[in-house]
């Protein structure tokens, strides 16, 4: 397996799961928050960037992603609004699905890399290709994250 940099990962998300909207996020501040590593919309989602985990993170996300360990699919435009709070700015991109897949090390979630398209472009299979993609960033993740 081919390791990835974080503007490699956003291309490989760019062929296939296919994306609007990329950004890659660390656990920090001893696990509080989420801060953003890397963007594909640096005016609107700026790197450095934090998320709160308690607040500005769907409780149900949280279990899922970051503690269960698992990817999540939002595949419409209700599911973006049921469970991110910003999903009026991410609409205002034209985005309005996503997925979420925790980049693991060892067994616990060190972060996230989050694909965003329009309404209805993902389904299982790009869930699939995101997680490869995941896969192959781990050090990326590791690396960047000892700067926030």
């Amino acid at each position: 397996m081919t390791v990835l940099s974080l503007p490699e990962a956003h291309q490989e998300a760019r062929r296939s799961p296919g994306v609007i909207l990329f950004t890659v996020s660390a656990i920090a501040d001893r696990a509080t928050t989420m801060a953003r590593l890397y963007t594909s919309h640096p005016d609107v989602y700026p790197v450095g960037g934090r998320k709160t985990l308690d607040g500005q993170t769907s409780p149900f996300w949280f279990e899922q992603v970051v503690r269960g360990g698992h990817p999540f699919l939002g595949p419409d435009t209700e599911a973006v609004r049921s469970f991110f709070f910003d999903s009026s700015t991410i609409e205002s991109l034209g985005c309005g699905a996503i997925i979420n897949v925790p980049v693991r090390y060892r067994g616990e979630t060190i972060g996230s890399i989050n694909f965003l398209d329009a309404e209805g472009a993902y389904d299982a299979s790009s869930v699939d290709d995101a997680v490869r993609i995941a896969a192959r960033v781990v050090d990326a993740v590791r690396e960047a994250a000892r700067t926030v």
